[in-house]
């Protein structure tokens, strides 16, 4: 990551991660588990708990730092050569009015369709997956959604992108870019230097099924009423 700020001229600041192996009991006891099982969802992994913590405290730094707008990248994405100049018209678009909270800088469900919703210049056009999509690999971030978020996830409760990503329950504005500046995968081997914890199936009992089809029946009707009403903003802003 180092190699590649450098070779593209950004500016940077390398923040400690956390690794799953290294949590306290107190990381532990604040994994909101009471929550998740009421969804009917299966425990957070170490892994998944110690990504979160590792966001968490980046956000945190974007919260009580000087910046009005910030990006943030995992230690295992390749940055496309274009990424300065999207960044830098992203701070003039936001400095200029432009309302946004969070913009994704890459997109994982390419699959899906991709409405656009605002056309910053030719090489910037922000809109949204149909209807999310997920991933934390790069992003950029406002300081007074950093705020919000924090506010919003007292404890954890799902893995981070998961917060991220879900803009009809954490209520800001998000987007992600048309065309990705950043993907998943780098020269060292398309992993996380961070050591990866062995992949164990959490318990799960059959029991939580209906309270899971009630979780996903209701997201699934937010996120679809939440992404009308983005659409029709955008339109009445044209």
């Amino acid at each position: 990551m180092t190699e590649q700020f450098h070779r593209l001229d950004i500016e940077f600041e390398t923040l400690k991660a956390t690794d799953w192996r290294d949590l306290t009991a107190q990381d532990y006891e604040n994994v909101d588990r009471e929550a998740r099982d009421k969804e009917g969802r299966r425990p957070l992994s170490p892994g998944m708990i110690a990504c979160h913590i590792s966001h968490r405290r980046a956000v945190a730094a974007v919260a009580f730092g000087l910046e009005d707008l910030t990006a943030i990248f995992e230690d295992d994405v390749a940055l496309d050569p274009n990424i300065a100049n999207v960044l830098q018209t992203l701070e003039h678009a936001y400095s200029s009015g432009v309302s946004f909270d969070i913009v994704f800088l890459h997109r994982n469900k390419t699959y899906l369709k991709f409405v656009a919703l605002e056309t910053v210049n030719e090489e910037v056009t922000l809109g949204i997956t149909k209807y999310s999509d997920w991933g934390a690999h790069g992003y950029v971030i406002s300081k007074a959604a950093a705020g919000k978020l924090l506010n919003r996830y007292p404890k954890i409760v799902h893995q981070y992108d998961h917060a991220l990503h879900t803009y009809w329950e954490n209520g800001l504005n998000v987007f992600s870019l048309q065309t990705p500046v950043v993907s998943h995968g780098n020269a060292s081997g398309n992993h996380s230097f961070l050591q990866e914890g062995a992949h164990r199936e959490s318990n799960w009992s059959r029991r939580k099924l209906p309270r899971r089809a009630a979780s996903i029946l209701r997201e699934e009707m937010l996120k679809r009423k939440h992404f009308r009403k983005k659409l029709k903003g955008a339109k009445q802003a044209v």
